[in-house]
């Protein structure tokens, strides 16, 4: 299905990159053809949410201390999405932590199997892609600690008179 332009949800899996002004959106259920580029369904489903791309990126930065290929919070914790190059570059893809259910080698690229039962292949090498795997579940566990941290009583200390 051909649609102008789309918001991230809960059932999106993956935004793929077709080239220029085109993607691919994977949800659990639907496909659909965007005729936007990646950087601009993800910038729009950034604001539609109440923030901007860039400082999703940086909330990112100052969690991970690290600079490049940064997964973001689309949402909430569980729309963690990481990108498959640099966020700018027209072949960037992203994809979300969510519904990943298992990725393989495949053909110099990667399989990757989601929980729903789609499968897609990802035009990056493997280790590279368990690489952002790996930083994406890094990212959902500070945050889960967190928010765990928050959630805990506060310690009120009193000094001595």
């Amino acid at each position: 299905m051909n649609v102008e332009s789309y918001e991230i949800n809960k059932d999106t899996c993956a935004i793929l990159n077709l080239g220029g002004e085109a993607s691919k959106v994977v949800e659990k259920k639907n496909e659909y053809f965007v005729q936007e580029s990646t950087y601009k369904v993800m910038e729009d489903s950034c604001s539609y949410y109440g923030s901007t791309l860039d400082g999703r990126l940086k909330g990112t930065k100052m969690i991970l201390g690290s600079r490049y290929k940064l997964p973001i919070i689309v949402e909430d914790n569980n729309m963690i999405f990481f990108p498959t190059s640099g966020r700018e570059n027209e072949n960037c893809s992203w994809i979300s932590l969510e519904h990943i259910e298992k990725y393989e080698p495949y053909n110099g690229y990667t399989k990757v199997k989601f929980k729903e039962g789609r499968t897609i292949i990802v035009r990056m090498s493997f280790s590279t892609f368990e690489s952002q795997f790996l930083r994406a579940m890094r990212f959902q566990n500070l945050l889960k600690e967190r928010s765990e941290k928050k959630s805990l009583p506060k310690r009120v200390v009193r000094k001595p008179e």
